[in-house]
């Protein structure tokens, strides 16, 4: 009695450390780190959607609104607010995960599987944000489609088929949510149910999706934005339609199949290494051996482990890295890992003896929340560190019962004995212990180098920007002084009342920081972005305002961090870059103009018209193009 006190007590502790965890490792993270760019991107959308509504988006149209809405009730909070918004967010996928997985998959193991899913969703941006807020709509997809299924409730239905209203105006491309009614259709083959089991529950699903879809049209209309909403989806029809892009169908498709399918390849070749070590350690730990014979098992176990480690090593590295600022192959590499044990799951828990089907249904569900996380995306499995709400716990459970069963090992023993080799228990704990501390060392490594664009190195963020929009928050020294000399200068000149703002480059947070309108798209650079959408913008834009914009010149890409090691080579791309031509649009207009320079820093440039120039004719082409002869004629 006194033990099961004791192992009660113990799983109470381990509980109570694992949801301090789950709540402190994303709130902490609400202070480090500021990312100019798509934070900068969704703070514009949130301020500006009712004031410049033809200048956003709306293909995110509820995320915006949540956004709106949550800067106008606390607005001294500022982009911390928002931080703070995310956590909840992520509270509440950890709550409903944790209540409808806990039943089958047990606590602890839930937990830690909710621990690792909020690690890696913290390597995405800090701010409240289309892509995960997408997920938590998903996430309760899921969870009401699983309630409905195992309850036969077709309540739970319909509150699903609301959810996918809601994820579809909250992101789009989030219409692939529908596939999710396959689980209806699994359970009626697996189960072998009623076809009215079919028809009375996705009938509700449809039922509940548009009853939801009416009223937020209804607050479309009603706002008088749905004709911005319409024009954004004959947009986005457009894209997909065009015969090249970054979101053309065919390069979505090729994208979405070929980054999961080499995840895959990268995960079972994770495995072979294990079964490979499985070999080295039974070798290494035979006993009643010879002890020449001994020696040959034990070189030869050494062999197998040296193998077997050197796949693990390979597995991480194999698929090509993105070329893209802190990125890693560990997203590609742990979803890889994470699909092959749920898939194997899933059929054990389909065709075996002692499966069973509920499990089955959440190996699908495991599955099926990462890919629609990623689907509508062009950057391929990047975004899958989003999307493991399930999946984690479901691996987790699957990994500590394998560990732990004896019914397990003796199955492999029966594979392995057809090579005369005997898996022991040590060799069995050794073999799993090393699995599970090379992915954990893997975990480890994303979790660092992933943090929201700002600097790896945490003991350098160190300083704040000075803006009561940024308070509580911290970053680089050099970042914020490069952010500071900027904001003085336009303050000094008092110009952020009355002159807009063209920002060149990926610092968009700067509209958001000095509350000046955008003269034309406020992502300027932005692939999507054309030059002749942009001259057109720009001649709009002179009939729309009474003074020309100031200009704000990003001289590095910010998403590369404010690195004073690699800075000469960050200056130089920037200057070889022209952005499809719009950087030759702008010289062209700011020459057409006079514009001359005000102020210059490491980083940035700022730029004045003709009639508030303080240093006219200040020479600045160089700090564009690289090319000083342009200006004066000399280097």
């Amino acid at each position: 009695m006194e033990k099961i006190k004791d192992s009660r007590r113990v799983r109470r502790v381990i509980k109570i450390v694992l949801i301090c965890a789950i709540f402190l490792y994303p709130f902490l993270h609400t202070f480090i780190g500021i990312d100019l760019g798509d934070t900068g991107y969704h703070l514009y959308a949130f301020e500006n959607l009712y004031k410049t509504p033809e200048l956003i988006g709306f293909t995110a149209y509820l995320t915006t609104v949540i956004g709106w809405a949550w800067l106008k009730i606390f607005p001294g909070l500022g982009l911390w607010g928002l931080n703070l918004l995310e956590v909840f967010v992520e509270m509440l996928m950890v709550f409903v995960v944790y209540k409808t997985l806990k039943a089958y998959l047990g606590e602890i193991r839930t937990l830690i599987g909710l621990l690792l899913a909020i690690i890696a969703s913290d390597t995405y941006l800090n701010i409240f944000n289309y892509h995960q807020f997408n997920v938590l709509l998903l996430v309760l997809i899921l969870c009401f489609e699983f309630k409905a299924i195992t309850a036969d409730n077709i309540r739970f239905s319909a509150v699903s088929g609301l959810f996918f209203a809601t994820v579809v105006f909250s992101r789009m491309g989030s219409i692939t949510a529908i596939a999710t009614c396959m689980l209806y259709v699994y359970w009626y083959f697996v189960e072998d149910k009623d076809i009215k089991f079919i028809f009375k529950h996705i009938g509700m699903f449809f039922a509940g999706a548009a009853g939801a879809s009416c009223i937020y049209l209804i607050l479309l209309k009603a706002t008088g934005q749905l004709s911005y909403f319409m024009q954004n989806i004959l947009r986005l029809f457009g894209l997909a339609s065009a015969d090249s892009g970054g979101y053309s169908m065919d390069n979505l498709m090729g994208t979405f199949i070929k980054g999961n399918l080499y995840s895959l390849a990268s995960g079972a070749l994770y495995f072979a290494g294990f079964f490979v070590l499985l070999l080295g350690f039974g070798m290494i730990f035979r006993k009643n051996e010879v002890i020449k014979k001994r020696i040959v098992s034990i070189v030869a176990g050494a062999a197998a482990v040296f193998i077997g480690v050197y796949i693990f090593k390979y597995s991480y590295y194999v698929n090509e890295i993105p070329t893209w600022p802190q990125m890693t192959p560990a997203p590609s590499f742990i979803i890889g890992i994470f699909y092959v044990i749920t898939f194997l799951a899933l059929c054990y828990h389909l065709y075996a003896e002692g499966g069973k089907k509920e499990l089955s249904l959440i190996a699908l569900m495991s599955i099926g929340l990462p890919l629609l996380t990623i689907a509508g995306s062009n950057t391929g499995t990047k975004h899958v560190i989003l999307g493991l709400w399930i999946i984690a716990p479901f691996v987790v459970y699957v990994i500590g019962g394998l560990f732990i069963s004896e019914t397990a090992r003796a199955k492999f023993n029966r594979l392995y004995s057809m090579m005369g080799i005997t898996l022991s228990r040590t060799a069995w704990i050794f073999s799993f212990c090393l699995l599970i501390v090379s992915f954990l060392a893997r975990y480890a490594v994303m979790a660092h180098d992933m943090i929201n664009f700002d600097s790896t190195d945490r003991s350098l963020i160190n300083s704040q920007i000075h803006s009561p929009k940024l308070k509580y928050l911290w970053t680089t020294e050099r970042q914020a002084n490069a952010v500071n000399g900027v904001l003085y200068e336009l303050q000094k000149t008092g110009v952020n009342d009355d002159y807009p703002l063209i920002v060149y480059g990926g610092s968009i947070m700067f509209y958001y920081l000095t509350e000046m309108d955008s003269y034309v798209q406020p992502w300027f650079t932005n692939g999507v972005y054309g030059g002749e959408k942009l001259m057109a913008d720009m001649a709009d834009a002179k009939a729309k305002f009474e003074n020309l914009p100031v200009i704000i010149y990003g001289r590095t890409n910010n998403y590369w961090g404010f690195y004073e090691f690699d800075y000469e080579k960050r200056i130089n791309e920037m200057c070889r870059s022209t952005f499809g031509g719009k950087r030759d649009i702008l010289l062209e207009f700011l020459e057409e103009n006079n514009y001359s320079l005000q102020y210059v820093n490491d980083y940035y440039v700022v730029l004045y018209p003709e009639d508030i120039a303080e240093h006219k004719g200040e020479p600045y082409k160089g700090y564009i193009t690289g090319v000083w002869e342009e200006d004066n004629g000399e280097q």
